[in-house]
C-alpha cells in the first residue's frame, strides 16, 4: 500500500473487531467486580460511555470520509492507542472532508512503518467544530525513527506545534 492509500476493512471485519474489543470491555468489568474493584470497574464503563459519546458527537460533522477514518483507526493501527475527543457544536458549512482525510492518512501512513516496536504510541485527535470553522488536532506521541512529513498540501491550513521522532502535534483549521 502507497502513502496516501486508505486501508479499507470490511463491514465484516469491523464489526468482528467492535465485537471483540466489547466482549473484552466487559471481562474487564467482570474480573474488576469478581475482586469487588467496583471503582475500577466504574472507572471502565465511565471510560467507555465517554469515547463512544465522542464518537457518536463526531457524527454530527457530516464529513463522511474523516468519520470513517476516525472511526476505523485502532482497528486499522492496532499498535497505536487512540484517543477522540470531539466537541462539534453544530454541522459546518466548511467542507473538506476528501482533503483532510487523505492528510491525516498520509501522516498516519508515513510514520507507521517506522514505529519503535518496543514503544507504547498514542494519537489524540481532537475534532471541535461551529457552523463557521473546523479545527482537527493531531497529536502524536511514541518513537519512531523517520523524520515529520515536509510535504503539505497548499488547500490546507495547517499549523505544526511540534515535530520531532517522539511528539507530533498539528491542527488543521477551516474557516468558511
Amino acid at each position: 500500500m502507497g502513502v496516501g492509500e486508505l486501508t479499507k476493512l470490511s463491514v465484516s471485519e469491523i464489526l468482528r473487531a467492535a465485537n471483540h474489543d466489547f466482549i473484552n470491555q466487559l471481562q474487564l468489568i467482570k474480573m474488576n467486580l469478581d475482586l469487588n474493584r467496583i471503582d475500577d470497574a466504574k472507572k471502565i464503563i465511565e471510560n467507555y460511555c465517554h469515547q463512544y459519546k465522542s464518537y457518536s458527537n463526531l457524527n454530527k460533522l457530516n464529513w463522511p470520509k474523516t468519520v470513517e477514518w476516525i472511526q476505523t483507526f485502532h482497528y486499522r493501527f492496532p499498535s497505536i492507542e487512540f484517543l477522540l475527543k470531539s466537541h462539534v457544536a453544530m454541522t459546518p458549512s466548511v467542507k473538506k472532508d476528501a482533503e483532510t482525510v487523505e492528510y491525516l492518512e498520509k501522516t498516519i501512513q508515513h510514520v507507521s512503518p517506522h514505529l519503535d516496536p518496543y514503544s507504547e504510541h498514542r494519537l489524540l485527535i481532537e475534532v471541535e467544530a461551529t457552523e463557521r470553522w473546523v479545527k482537527i488536532t493531531f497529536d502524536l506521541h511514541g518513537k519512531w525513527d523517520v523524520e515529520p512529513l515536509r510535504d503539505k498540501p497548499s488547500d490546507l491550513e495547517i499549523s505544526t506545534e511540534k515535530e520531532t521522532c517522539n511528539d507530533w502535534k498539528y491542527v488543521l483549521n477551516f474557516k468558511e
